[in-house]
C-alpha cells in the first residue's frame, strides 16, 4: 500500500456509523474492550488505483473500508480477470483469508481516493484470544458476509448479460450533489465488462441502448441513471422475460 497517508491518531469512524460490518464486530464488547482494539489500528488515506493488497500475497492484515470505493479482482491461471464486486465505506475486507491465515484470494484496488482502517494480524489474533466475546462477533460477521455473498452473487450467476449490467448499475449508483440522479463515477467500461463477464464492445453497445431508452446518460468517466424506477423494472422484467412498462 504505497504512497498512503497515514493517520497516527486511533480509528473512530466504526463508531460514527461509518463501518456497520465492523460495528458488529464490536457489538456488545465494553468501551474498555473497543478502545483496545481500536489503539490496534491505524488509519490510512490511499490515492485512487491504489492496491490495498495482491491476490497470493500473505493475508497479514485486517483491513476496514471506511470511506471510498474498492474493486476486488480475481486473477485466473490464463491471465483473465475478473471483477468479484465493488465495495464502499463499510465493508471488511479480507476477512476469510486472514482468519484462516491463507494467501490473499483476491486483489483489493482503489477505485477513488479511500479512508481505510488496518490491524496487523498478530494484533488480531491477540483481540480474539484476549477480548472475551471478539471472537463470537468475528463468527456472526463471516456468517453475513457469506450469507451476503451468496445472495449477491447468486441471481447473477443465473442472469444473462442484460440483466446482470442492469443490477450492477443500479448497485453502485449513488446519490450525487451535483446531480439529482443517481451516478457511477470512476469505473470504465472496461471495467462493467470484466464485472458482467462480457466484451467491453458489448458494454458499449449495450450501454448506448440504455441511453437510447432514456434510462442514462452518459459524460466522460460518469453514467447518471436518468430514471431509477424504469431501470429496475427493465431489469425485473428482463429476469421475469417480460415487457417492460413504457
Amino acid at each position: 500500500m504505497s504512497r498512503a497517508a497515514t493517520i497516527a491518531a486511533p480509528v473512530a469512524m466504526a463508531e460514527n456509523g461509518l463501518s456497520p460490518k465492523w460495528s458488529l464486530a464490536l457489538s456488545g464488547l465494553s468501551a474498555a474492550q473497543r478502545n483496545d482494539i481500536r489503539k490496534r489500528m491505524r488509519t490510512q488515506i490511499l490515492p485512487p488505483r491504489s492496491i490495498l493488497f495482491r491476490q497470493g500475497a500473505p493475508s497479514d492484515t485486517l483491513v476496514v473500508l471506511e470511506d471510498g470505493r474498492v474493486r476486488l479482482l480475481q486473477t485466473q491461471r490464463n491471465g483473465e480477470q475478473f471483477a468479484f464486486g465493488v465495495f464502499v465505506g463499510g465493508t471488511v475486507l479480507g476477512l476469510a483469508a486472514l482468519v484462516l491465515d491463507r494467501p490473499r484470494i483476491l486483489t483489493a484496488e482503489a477505485i477513488d481516493q479511500v479512508v481505510i482502517s488496518v490491524m496487523p494480524r498478530s494484533d488480531f489474533v491477540a483481540c480474539t484470544r484476549n477480548v472475551p466475546g471478539f471472537l463470537d462477533n468475528i463468527t456472526r460477521l463471516l456468517a453475513l458476509l457469506s450469507v451476503e455473498s451468496i445472495e449477491r452473487s447468486g441471481p447473477l450467476a443465473l442472469d444473462d448479460a442484460w440483466v446482470r449490467l442492469g443490477t450492477i448499475l443500479v448497485s453502485l449508483a449513488r446519490n450525487d450533489s451535483r446531480n439529482s440522479c443517481p451516478t457511477i463515477s470512476g469505473l470504465t467500461q472496461e471495467d462493467l465488462a470484466k464485472m458482467v463477464g462480457v466484451s467491453r464492445a458489448w458494454v458499449g453497445a449495450a450501454l448506448a441502448e440504455f441511453e437510447r431508452l432514456l434510462l442514462i446518460s452518459k459524460r466522460r468517466s460518469r453514467i447518471t441513471i436518468e430514471q431509477p424506477d424504469r431501470l429496475a423494472d427493465f431489469v425485473a422484467a428482463s429476469r421475469n422475460r417480460s415487457p417492460p412498462r413504457r
